[in-house]
């Protein structure tokens, strides 16, 4: 792991794991987004603040409390009975000496180890739903930097199509002075304003392009004002991938939490069997009381057992075994789709590491060369205004493509680490 990574992973674990998540979670919801946004900044806000974040880890302290509930030992019992009262009688006496009373106070005791056995499931509850919020937090970073990286190539494109305005205005006042000393007529001076029409609406869509996908990304890290003004620090940039196919499908059938999880559901399903099986035996309760007649005080004991004749707990156990053999079917889908999703993905990134590369060493380069001819054999008088037209949209055109499969790649690279279930 790289130092950055590292540190990374230092720096949120103390914030998530090590303070007590309600002081952590209160924190977060006092804390405003910054008005400059790394993506790592925006993972530690995500992992803090998001809601469905937040409502699983309550699954953990649920799972805890269930613990607690597991290790608790069965109540005392407590009994009064009055026996041989004479309610009929013509002169049955007073109440409380005319009667048997007898007191009695026992203990239920589980047997075949069920308190320990239900604790070990409760315990297991917990490990699955730890591993549950971790497959959550998995899919969120990847929306995560789907929806960053969304708000990166909307502003890529924006500083595109201003760029290509300004310059397109460089003609239009070059068109004007023109027009002024009689070069060109009155047609083709409105003809090159009416084409900036076009120009101007690549800029005003690609800011509202832009403001939604800040939008999104602020309604993703939980902020209160979806309004706020937040600048993404990234750039498109194309770093090839590297790992081979084959290692990567294994570190995921390794480390992937929703197949750890169905691992982990497995363990829990044994244990709940085991449970099963000991329910099966029944508990035994000792009891010690007082007894009182008319004339003398005794000492009452014994113990109460069930007889398990009829009922042995087999459809529990039944269920439990069905249960079993379900997750292993579960383990066997899931471990299947685990596979196709890294291999999918690590083909979408080849693919698109060849587009990229190709546009970066012929299309791009080509297109820029031809507009820049164009700009300046148009000043020289020496290309009509259609031809120009057609280069700067071709430029237009293969720049924003460009930019679009550098996010391709990128969103695809994220997939895979979604994927694998591990960060490059």
């Amino acid at each position: 792991m790289h130092r950055k990574s590292l540190f990374r992973a230092v720096r949120v674990a103390a914030l998530v794991i090590v303070f007590p998540l309600p002081l952590a979670a209160q924190e977060a919801q006092d804390r405003s987004v910054p008005t400059r946004l790394t993506l790592d900044l925006a993972t530690e806000i995500l992992l803090l603040r998001n809601p469905t974040i937040l409502r699983e880890r309550q699954n953990i302290a649920i799972a805890r409390a269930d613990v607690v509930g597991a290790r608790l030992r069965p109540n005392p019992e407590f009994g009064l009975n009055s026996e041989n009262y004479r309610l009929f009688a013509a002169n049955p006496g007073p109440f409380f000496q005319r009667q048997d009373l007898i007191l009695r106070i026992g203990q239920p005791i589980e047997t075949a180890g069920k308190r320990r056995k239900r604790t070990r499931v409760a315990e297991q509850e917990v490990e699955v739903a730890g591993t549950f919020l971790q497959d959550t937090i998995r899919q969120l970073k990847l929306e995560l930097g789907q929806r960053y990286y969304s708000a990166v190539l909307a502003k890529a494109n924006l500083e595109l199509a201003r760029e290509v305005l300004n310059q397109f205005d460089e003609i239009i006042r070059l068109n004007e002075a023109r027009y002024r000393q009689g070069e060109i007529s009155g047609l083709d001076l409105n003809r090159v304003q009416t084409e900036r029409l076009r120009f101007f609406n690549d800029v005003l869509d690609a800011e509202l392009q832009l403001r939604n996908a800040k939008t999104a990304l602020l309604e993703l890290l939980g902020a209160a004002d979806l309004s706020a003004d937040v600048d993404v620090a990234e750039s498109l940039q194309f770093q090839p991938l590297k790992g081979e196919l084959g290692e990567l499908q294994s570190q995921a059938l390794a480390t992937r939490a929703d197949l750890v999880a169905q691992r982990e559901l497995l363990e829990r399903d044994r244990r709940q069997k085991s449970v099963e099986e000991a329910l099966a035996v029944p508990n035994i309760t000792p009891f010690f009381g007082y007894k009182r007649n008319e004339i003398l005080n005794t000492v009452v004991f014994g113990i109460d057992v069930p007889l398990p004749f009829f009922n042995r707990n087999q459809g529990g156990i039944a269920r439990a075994s069905a249960q079993i053999s379900q997750r292993q079917s579960e383990i066997e889908r899931v471990r299947l789709l685990v596979q196709s999703e890294v291999q999918q993905a690590y083909q979408t990134v080849q693919t698109q590491e060849e587009r990229v590369r190709a546009l970066d060493a012929s299309y791009v380069p080509s297109a820029r060369r031809a507009r820049d001819i164009a700009q300046t054999s148009y000043r020289l008088g020496a290309l009509d205004l259609i031809a120009f037209l057609d280069a700067e949209r071709a430029y237009r055109e293969t720049l924003r493509s460009y930019n679009r499969t550098l996010f391709d790649h990128q969103v695809a690279v994220f997939q895979l680490e979604a994927a694998v279930g591990k960060e490059f």
